[in-house]
């Protein structure tokens, strides 16, 4: 390269000795102390993900387990929290010497190539879980440590040869000498590099082996129902949904047991009071279903992880054998109540709109209710009035025969006027009446405007001469317009009279 003048410098460190070759010491201290930190942040993570996984799925459930199973709350916790710190300082010393022993001469590229070729082991048996029923346990296991041993070969032992610099024999010659198992050119393919040709080879035999074992050997009975349930997911998918495939023989009391030695005995009586309410189970019942064997393994994930659970759960259960259709009749069971506790669900919501409709109904109802006694009030003052007024004037009439004959015609005028008065109430009423119930109807025809009002104008000219005043129309154009002349009539009608009764005479 052209700043180091072609010595042999890891382009990983280019960062750091690029500030140092300008002799920039703050930024090359900075700059190492951010990857130094980072180092650190990456390596704690991957430690302690590392270690809990391997404790969950290695350590605990094939080399403790039957230590924690006779221990206490207080014993269980200290050995796993010391089998995780044994993970980590394990997974770190290891890791440093493969450093210090393979690392050192590659760069991150290289190392990230052979990481990829290595994981890639995982994805036939990856996929084939997905699309293929007749995948097996056994069919997975074998591809994955036939595809590893065929990647170490072609690949990790090349690799570590030109670290360790033993020789290129195996390189040239092949193993034994045989030409055909060059590490580089195994079988002859010769025209791939090494990584391309380690990941043909090592996925090839990888994927031959998965689909020979599967097909050759058939997988226990609870393979095969979640192999069928899991690729044929789009017909189960409606069915499965909460539902725990077991049959058996357990006791509720061998399962607290267990979760004692791991939860405590208060967390454990606290979970099994959760479980007895959520499903409405006894809590004398002796025979744990398979909700509870489920529920506990969940419990025991957190502490232990699923696989020593599993593990944990099935030493005091008996698992009976289970074929596909009780499986189905299983699930179509479960699919049944969530069915039914759908319909619940909405039926409550359904309800629940319903009364509050009802409520909004009834604060209507009492809103009208209320309108109707104000509107009683009203009526019966205003129909008070005229009635009144006539009753006065009659009795006066009656009671006076010498009534000068000017005032008696003045009386008589008056009776009618109030007699009028009322008829328009009685009318309003009626009105009323039809439009809330939706009987009145509206019928529209041409009408001249000017015309309308001269009509509303004629019943009220009695009222207009009594209070001495003068009601002008102007109107230059004739105006033509579609309404009910009726109701129109009746309108003008209401506002006039309105305005005759609140404007002073002689106004």
């Amino acid at each position: 390269n052209i700043l180091f003048e072609g010595s042999n410098v890891n382009a990983d460190t280019y960062s750091l000795l690029i500030p140092q070759l300008m002799g920039n010491k703050a930024i090359t201290v900075m700059v190492f102390l951010g990857g130094f930190s980072a180092a650190i942040s990456m390596i704690v993570v991957s430690s302690i993900g590392l270690s809990t996984m391997m404790s969950n799925n290695i350590l605990i459930p094939y080399g403790f387990l039957g230590t924690l199973q006779s221990g206490n709350l207080e014993e269980n916790s200290t050995k796993i929290v010391n089998i995780r710190k044994v993970g980590i300082f394990s997974l770190i010393i290891m890791a440093y010497f493969i450093y210090r022993a393979i690392v050192l001469d590659y760069d991150l590229v290289s190392i990230g190539l052979v990481s990829f070729v290595v994981i890639a082991q995982l994805a036939p048996s990856f996929f084939g879980a997905i699309f293929w029923t007749r995948g097996s346990r056994a069919g997975a296991m074998a591809g994955m440590i036939t595809g590893f041993a065929v990647c170490t070969y072609t690949l990790l032992i090349p690799y570590a040869t030109g670290v360790v610099n033993i020789g290129d024999a195996l390189l040239h010659e092949g193993l034994f000498g045989i030409k055909l198992l060059k590490p580089f050119a195994l079988f002859g393919l010769d025209y791939l590099s090494p990584v391309p040709h380690a990941v043909f080879w090592s996925l090839f035999f990888n994927l031959f082996i998965y689909m020979a074992v599967s097909v050759s050997f058939k997988g226990n009975y609870r393979e095969r129902n979640y192999a069928e349930m899991f690729v044929e997911i789009d017909r189960y998918i409606t069915m499965h949904e909460n539902a725990f495939i077991w049959k058996g023989t357990a006791y509720t009391s061998d399962i607290t047991r267990i979760l004692t030695r791991f939860l405590g005995e208060d967390r454990t009586k606290r979970a099994m009071a959760i479980f007895q309410v959520k499903y409405n189970v006894d809590k004398n019942q002796e025979l744990a279903d398979a909700r509870l064997i489920k529920f506990a393994e969940n419990l025991l994930t957190g502490p232990i992880g699923t696989a020593s659970a599993k593990i944990l759960i099935a030493s005091v259960v008996k698992e009976e054998e289970i074929t596909l259709p009780e499986v189905l009749k299983i699930l179509e069971e479960s699919k049944e109540n969530i069915i039914i506790n759908k319909k619940l669900t909405e039926t409550s919501k359904e309800l629940k709109a319903i009364t509050g409709q009802l409520q909004k109904a009834n604060e209507k109802l009492v809103w009208k209710d209320l309108q109707k006694d104000e509107f009683l009030d009203t009526v019966t003052h205003e129909l008070r009035t005229p009635i009144t007024a006539i009753k006065a004037a009659g009795e006066i009439l009656h009671d006076d025969d010498d009534m000068p004959e000017e005032m008696r015609k003045q009386f008589l005028q008056n009776i009618m006027s109030e007699s009028d008065r009322l008829s328009r109430l009685i009318d309003k009423i009626l009105d009323l009446e039809k439009f809330e119930t939706g009987k009145q109807k509206i019928y529209a025809s041409a009408h001249d405007l000017k015309q309308t009002i001269e009509k509303a104008l004629e019943p009220l000219q009695q009222l207009i001469r009594n209070k001495s005043i003068e009601v002008t129309l102007k109107s230059d154009d004739a105006t033509t317009a579609m309404y009910d002349e009726d109701r129109i009539i009746q309108v003008v009608t209401n506002l006039i009279s309105n305005a005759i009764k609140f404007c002073p005479d002689e106004g």
